[in-house]
Formats: structure tokens, C-alpha cells, sequence
């Protein structure tokens, strides 16, 4: 009986650790937000195996009938840490976008005040290639490149922004899409 306590103690350990683990990873690189070091996700997965190992098996020796519920108790905790990190990045996600329509209404707002500012330009086709908004990007990096052609990385994220458009506008014309 106790070799197979040990055996599923073991397994159960590693199974939600190897869970958790990539829960962990999974969300940072899905979101990219970088990615957790292959050194802390070994402390945490270390950590939480030696934590499930050992109470999985006090559990099944002092209380072999309630060690089901335990085991259900782990795995709905675990569930319910991978939900909350999928809300959270998602959330972070719709903030984000919000954040840059703001930022990009108050540019505009901006360039109508002085309309001789390359910055402005620069960094409002920034955060519409950010928004996902190509063309008015490139719009914007064109009216920077007019104000001030003596940036380099004005010329560059124009040909950038025009091989994108380029390259979507082919997609389209296939029936793919962009």
C-alpha cells in the first residue's frame, strides 16, 4: 500500500508541477511580456513539487478518504491560477490599446497646435503601427519625413511600413488574410 502512495504522491506532484510551470510560461510568452527565467521557474516548480509531494502524502496516510477532495482542491486552485492570469493579460491587453488611442487622439490634438513638429509625427506613426493601423502610420511617418528628412529612421519605417502594406495587400488579393 505504501509503495503505491509514494507512486501516486510522485506522479501528482509532477503532474501539476509540469501545470503550473507551463501555465507560468505559457502566459509570459502568449502576452509578450517576456518570458519568466529558466532559473525561477525551476525555484517555483521546486518549490510547489516538494509542497505537493509531501502533503499529498500526509494526506493519504492520515486520511485516505478525504485525500480525493485534496487532490480536487489542488487541481481547481491551479485551474483558477491559469484563469486569473489569462484575465489579467487580456485586461492588460484592452488597457494597453486604450492607453495608445489616448495617446494617439492626444498627438493629433498636439500636431494641430504646432503642425511643424517631426516628433509628434514620428511617434504617432509609432502607436499606429502599434494599433495595428498601418496605412495611417504610414501616413504619419511621411508627413515626418517631409518635416524632417534628415532622420534616418523616418526613411526606414516608411520602406518598413510600405512592404507591410505591400505585403497585406497581396494576402487580400488571394483571399488571405492580412
Amino acid at each position: 500500500m505504501l509503495v503505491w502512495i509514494i507512486i501516486y504522491s510522485t506522479l501528482f506532484a509532477l503532474a501539476t508541477t509540469w501545470a503550473l510551470v507551463s501555465i507560468i510560461e505559457r502566459k509570459e510568452t502568449a502576452y509578450m511580456h517576456g518570458g519568466v527565467s529558466f532559473t525561477d521557474a525551476f525555484l517555483i516548480g521546486a518549490f510547489f513539487l516538494l509542497f505537493i509531494y509531501i502533503s499529498n502524502m500526509i494526506v493519504l496516510v492520515r486520511w485516505p478518504r478525504s485525500a480525493i477532495l485534496y487532490d480536487l482542491a489542488v487541481v481547481t486552485g491551479l485551474a483558477g491560477f491559469g484563469l486569473y492570469r489569462e484575465t489579467r493579460y487580456k485586461l492588460r491587453g484592452v488597457f494597453r490599446r486604450r492607453t495608445l488611442r489616448e495617446e494617439a487622439l492626444n498627438l493629433e490634438w498636439n500636431i494641430a497646435k504646432d503642425p511643424a513638429n517631426a516628433a509628434y509625427y514620428e511617434r504617432l506613426s509609432e502607436v499606429y503601427e502599434e494599433l495595428g493601423n498601418k496605412a495611417r502610420a504610414l501616413e504619419a511617418a511621411r508627413a515626418a519625413e517631409k518635416i524632417d528628412p534628415q532622420r534616418i529612421r523616418n526613411g526606414w519605417r516608411i520602406k518598413h511600413l510600405e512592404k507591410d502594406l505591400s505585403a497585406s495587400a497581396r494576402g487580400q488579393r488571394r483571399g488571405k488574410a492580412p
